[in-house]
């Protein structure tokens, strides 16, 4: 079977769009097809959206669900929302989402503290990466200047 490494590749598998590196390409019936990790592309993402300094997207909200198995409902409990006001967001699809902030940055942390009990991180490892999340506030300053 014929392979190739693509520098440069632009996954939307997750639904929306993941530059990866150094991608293994396979050829297969014709074309070449790229050969994916998709848990740890999905862990990679999840670590990533809760310091990317943009706007949560509607579509990376509803990863961010379906990441942790919540039903609209259970995810509305849980930021304290509707779960219509949910929906609204999702259908936001690649735009950012009119979340309130801080519900967003609420919904950060719980993005966070579910990572750090998955990956049982050390202290060191906590306190780094907490380190890295006290830029959220640099960030919220970021989107109101944006906004």
């Amino acid at each position: 079977m014929n392979k190739k490494v693509m520098e440069i590749y632009v996954y939307e598998g997750l639904g929306f769009p993941i530059e990866l590196h150094d991608v293994e390409m396979m050829l297969f019936e014709g074309e070449y097809h790229p050969k994916i990790d998709v848990k740890k592309v999905s862990d990679f993402a999840i670590k990533n959206l809760v310091l990317q300094k943009n706007r949560l997207t509607g579509n990376q909200i509803k990863f961010i669900r379906t990441f942790f198995s919540k039903s609209l409902r259970d995810f509305a409990k849980m930021v304290n929302e509707s779960h219509m006001a949910v929906k609204k967001w999702e259908d936001y699809k690649n735009k950012p989402t009119n979340m309130d902030f801080n519900v967003e940055i609420m919904l950060r942390l719980y993005v966070y503290d579910q990572i750090i009990i998955k990956i049982k991180a050390n202290k060191k490892e906590k306190i780094k990466f907490y380190d890295k999340f006290e830029k959220l506030n640099d960030i919220k300053s970021h989107w109101k200047k944006a906004a």
